[in-house]
């Protein structure tokens, strides 16, 4: 049996496809969480022993014109995606970029170890919790160095934006990058979902016990000493704490409870300690408005969509071939992440991975997980008036293909006789819609005047109406919405 080489050997020596093989499944497991297809493995073998596509074709059950039109332009971008070089690899230049990036990846594995070797022997910090995995997160490198400048200056930041937008990776995605930094000045990290909405006293005895497993857990009688006891942990040890969906608390829990919860996070604002949590909403609680006016240490950053490289990147890590359609893509669902992640998934299985059949039959999807949060959104938290401005807006957005001014929207609801609603009500209404990402907001650079637009995903939505909710409200025009 051949002895395995070592490391060393193979950086000295050619590479072996084996060798190579592996290196390249680890590096697209660790990227995207998949390994290498049998088509994929069969045609980075034939690249790298120069064969063409007929021969490559002859020796396996797949066909030359699937290999070459469909498995390798997508294999491709996916690992020039991953290697993140900017270098466009091709079947020609696959050996040779493949021989390149082991070495680059083993040198940068060397200065590593010898960086880990001199460095203090323990500089990583631990996550308490179970935060989610980053290995597929692409960009929002802006937003981690906001983030980054926020935990410095204030106790609390919030992560806002509509569901699916990538909250919860980015707060864990923070954390990780914290706990691997050796010159970090907080001291413990902790991750704790609060989608199960617990009391104020439990959540309190949860923290606790991450901050310092070793103190005595039994719960002080009342609520306010045991914040005091929180307070001052908080102030001994430099924590940065995420409380993920910390919406669901003020949406769910009896009014005795939100107010509980209210002195809770005003206290953790307004006393005295070293430490910072970040929450995750969907939206920002009218509770911590007041706080933001008077210049309490807290903030917020809003999450959009991902930025076109980013979201490039991540189709392209998706198998995606066409970087003008994969545009069209990005654009569509304004870069946001789960609902391109469902398109793709959709793409991959019913279009057999072309974007080309898929544009040819052009559609807008709406994930389920999405359409369930629209669901609740139309059925249970929006007013009649809200409800109303969102249909006025996928009418007219659909029709006329342009944003939509105030100006417009103030003549609909207010100088028209039929509604004559006062502007008091329908700026609340507008602010709670953007409060709930659900319009967003453009402001016009000569005019300074503010228009507003939908994304085609919940234009989508109302025109398709699920649940009813729209025709009894208003009764739409048969306007075609693929």
């Amino acid at each position: 049996m051949k002895q395995k080489k070592s490391e060393e050997q193979i950086s000295c020596e050619q590479l072996d496809f084996d060798t190579v093989l592996t290196f390249v499944d680890n590096l697209i497991f660790t990227k995207i969480g998949r390994h290498l297809s049998d088509p994929e493995i069969i045609l980075i073998k034939g690249s790298w022993d120069n064969v063409d596509y007929d021969e490559i074709s002859a020796g396996s059950t797949y066909s030359a014109n699937y290999l070459q039109r469909f498995v390798g332009p997508q294999l491709w971008n996916l690992i020039s995606a991953i290697a993140g070089t900017g270098e466009k690899v091709t079947k020609k230049k696959l050996r040779n970029f493949l021989e390149k990036l082991f070495h680059n990846q083993y040198n940068s594995q060397q200065i590593e170890e010898k960086n880990l070797e001199e460095a203090p022997s323990d500089c990583s910090i631990k996550i308490n919790g179970n935060p989610p995995t980053t290995f597929n997160f692409f960009g929002r490198e802006q937003e981690l160095n906001q983030i980054g400048e926020f935990i410095k200056r204030y106790k609390c930041v919030f992560l806002i934006g509509i569901a699916g937008i990538g909250k919860t990776a980015l707060a864990a995605k923070i954390l990780q990058q914290i706990s691997t930094n050796s010159e970090s000045k907080f001291d413990c990290l902790i991750w704790r979902s609060v989608v199960h909405t617990p009391t104020v006293p439990d959540l309190i005895s949860e923290l606790r016990q991450l901050i310092q497993p070793t103190l005595d857990s039994s719960q002080v009688e009342y609520t306010q000493a045991q914040i005091t006891t929180l307070i001052k942990e908080l102030q001994s040890r430099r924590c940065l704490i995420v409380l993920d969906e910390i919406d669901k608390i003020f949406q769910k829990v009896s009014f005795e409870q939100r107010l509980e919860y209210r002195l809770f996070f005003r206290r953790i604002i307004e006393e005295q300690h070293q430490s910072c949590f970040i929450l995750t909403s969907r939206i920002f609680p009218n509770e911590f408005k007041n706080l933001i006016k008077n210049q309490r240490p807290l903030q917020y950053i809003k999450l959009k969509g991902l930025n076109k490289d980013a979201a490039m990147q991540f189709l392209l890590s998706q198998g995606l071939a066409d970087e003008e359609q994969c545009l069209e893509l990005i654009e569509t669902y304004y870069g946001h992440p789960s609902e391109l992640q469902s398109v793709v998934e959709r793409i991959n299985h019913f279009f057999a991975g072309s974007t080309k059949i898929f544009f040819d039959n052009k559609t807008t999807f709406i994930s389920p997980e999405f359409q369930t949060v629209l669901d609740e959104l139309f059925s249970k938290s929006l007013n009649q008036l809200e409800c109303e401005i969102m249909i006025y807006l996928a009418k007219h957005i659909t029709i006329d293909s342009e944003l939509i001014s105030f100006q417009k929207l103030l003549k609909h609801f207010n100088h028209n006789p039929h509604k004559n609603i006062p502007v008091s009500e329908i700026v609340e209404a507008i602010e709670s819609l953007e409060n709930q990402s659900l319009i967003e907001n453009v402001t016009h650079s000569s005019s300074k005047e503010i228009h507003f637009s939908l994304q085609p995903v919940i234009k989508k939505y109302i025109f398709t109406d699920p649940l009813g909710v729209i025709r009894k409200i208003e009764p739409l025009s048969k306007i075609s919405v693929a």
